[in-house]
């Protein structure tokens, strides 16, 4: 997955200070030392202070202009504050070498509270050489809890784009078991593979034999095979 990080860059912090315009300052001095691991990660936990925690509410006009960049997936759950801080890496990224970046996210996400944490999860499909946190994203795959968890199977393509088979399928049984709802799992239907559709099958079958309801997602999956081998 590319964007164009700089366009993509402009149009994040626009919406940042359309709704945050006593931040708008914060936010240009703290694009400005990005290039600092140190400073960068002081901005990152800052930033729920300095713009709110507000829903990010984005106008149909935004919405469009983020899809035209690649942005395709809904950010209806995210806050300002899930946008300023993805601000943040995405200039991260444009000034930081690759090991520099990476040192960037490992510590904002490794000191973060789960505020923090989860924006780093929802800022992952951005930056660049993505696969580098791989093991950011598996753990929160594995997290107990929810927010984590919803922040990296939910409304994000990470998982699809990165994950091996074995991680986003477990990832697929845990939102199936826990009830979150399989169609917010983002390119769950170019995933579906012959052992996901098995381990399903095998957790539907336990289901009945225990006089259990079987999930209604479950279809989602099947469907979605029909689909794939079509």
């Amino acid at each position: 997955m590319r964007f164009a990080r700089s366009l993509l860059l402009a149009v994040m912090e626009d919406v940042v200070a359309r709704r945050a315009r006593d931040g708008v300052a914060w936010l240009e001095a703290s694009g400005r030392a990005a290039g600092d691991v140190g400073a960068l990660s002081v901005a990152f936990a800052d930033a729920s202070r300095r713009t709110g925690r507000s829903a990010l509410a984005l106008t149909a006009e935004e919405t469009d202009s983020l899809r035209g960049l690649g942005v395709r997936w809904p950010l209806g759950r995210w806050a300002l504050d899930d946008m300023a801080r993805a601000a943040l890496l995405v200039r991260g990224g444009e000034v930081l070498d690759p090991p520099g970046l990476q040192a960037a996210v490992v510590a904002v996400y490794g000191k973060g509270d789960t505020r923090e944490r989860q924006a780093v999860l929802r800022a992952l499909p951005f930056l660049p050489n993505p696969d580098r946190f791989l093991s950011i994203a598996v753990e929160a795959a594995r997290a107990a809890m929810p927010t984590l968890f919803e922040a990296i199977a939910c409304e994000n393509p990470y998982p699809a784009a990165q994950f091996p088979a074995l991680n986003f399928n477990h990832m697929v049984m845990r939102a199936l078991v826990s009830g979150v709802a399989l169609e917010r799992i983002v390119g769950l239907g170019t995933r579906v593979t012959p052992d996901l559709v098995r381990t399903a099958n095998d957790y539907a079958g336990e289901r009945r034999a225990a006089g259990r309801s079987v999930p209604a997602d479950l279809d989602y999956i099947t469907v979605a095979a029909r689909s794939v081998a079509a």
